[in-house]
């Protein structure tokens, strides 16, 4: 009986030397996975602000063709401009231009104005869309 007890005795210690073991084992495993689940999380939530950044690029990238499409636009009318204003022919004896002239030059003016506007409108675009192109690449 005295073996019998010291046998069953060492069973149960060994048992809960194996309890606690694996419940450090099964604290462990709870541990990594709350941490893969916090990954997860700001993986996701990081693909999520990518794809926002993505959206912006891409909106950016539109109106980057947008105003390359009108400010390519608005120097094939200064050029045309110009041209019809040079095929006029010179005024003789009058310094004074014809009203038609006086209003094609406003008309040229009016539109280097409105290509420099454009152009300074195009610029920030395009710094704005690398900003955010680099920021997604990042």
């Amino acid at each position: 009986l005295g073996r019998r007890h010291e046998k069953t005795s060492e069973e149960v210690f060994r048992v809960q030397r194996q309890a606690l073991f694996m419940k450090s084992e099964k604290q462990a495993a709870e541990e990594r996975l709350a941490a893969a689940h916090k990954q997860l999380e700001e993986a996701r939530a990081e693909a999520q602000r990518l794809q926002d950044r993505h959206g912006h690029v891409e909106d950016s990238a539109r109106l980057v063709r947008d105003k390359d499409r009108k400010i390519t636009e608005l120097s094939k009318e200064v050029f045309k401009l110009k041209e019809a204003l040079n095929a006029l022919p010179e005024p003789r004896g009058a310094p004074q231009p014809p009203p038609d002239t006086a209003v094609l030059q406003a008309k040229v003016r009016t539109l280097e104005t409105q290509l420099v506007e454009m152009e300074t409108r195009h610029s920030k675009v395009v710094t704005l869309y690398r900003s955010h192109l680099l920021c997604a690449v990042q």
